[in-house]
């Protein structure tokens, strides 16, 4: 199961299949490679699995395993076109990401057999 965090809590997570939102700072001399920026602002060197030839200048939702606090190995990623996000409020998805970390995936079990969020 992924967990979707923010830059912040990067390092905690090192090792973990994460969810990261971001913009595309560059891309790679291939496309494999991308540098993401962060809601919060940390940037993160990010390996695709396949190149990307598509606009990036929306968001990007990112899935993988973090390598450490700087890099990640996407198992899979979805673009959000510029025309999409052009409203999307950073501030308060950064607000939603502190209070699911307070939180914790325990609290959003919706039966004994579920494993949160």
């Amino acid at each position: 199961m992924y967990k979707r965090i923010d830059g912040r809590r990067l390092v905690q997570n090192a090792g973990e299949k994460v969810i990261l939102l971001g913009t595309v700072v560059k891309t790679g001399f291939q496309g494999k490679n991308i540098e993401l920026r962060t809601t919060d602002g940390v940037h993160v060197n990010v390996t695709l699995p396949e190149c990307i030839d598509e606009n990036t200048e929306g968001y990007i939702e990112v899935h993988g395993t973090l390598q450490s606090k700087s890099t990640m190995a996407c198992h899979s990623y979805i673009l959000f076109p510029l025309s999409m996000t052009e409203k999307f409020d950073a501030d308060q998805y950064n607000e939603l990401m502190a209070i699911l970390n307070v939180l914790g995936p325990g609290k959003w079990k919706i039966s004994e057999n579920d494993t949160g969020y």
